[in-house]
């Protein structure tokens, strides 16, 4: 890698590899902290479709269990 357009290479690959694995750690602690992760998806996410409906589920099944036990 004595040529300077090799070094540039790399170091464009490396910045890629960076910001991919950044995206990847931030999807995975909204993720863990119980927010959407996909709060900026484009509208035809399907993970944020999934996302949705299971909410729903959830919160559905909460008002469910609430009126049972009352």
């Amino acid at each position: 890698m004595s040529n300077w357009q090799n070094w540039a290479v790399a170091l464009i690959l490396l910045l890629c590899i960076v910001r991919i694995g950044q995206r990847v750690y931030a999807f995975f602690m909204k993720v863990r902290e119980k927010r959407n992760p996909c709060e900026n998806c484009a509208t035809g996410c399907e993970l944020k479709q999934l996302y949705e409906k299971k909410r729903s589920e959830c919160r559905d099944g909460k008002k469910e269990i609430k009126k049972k036990c009352c």
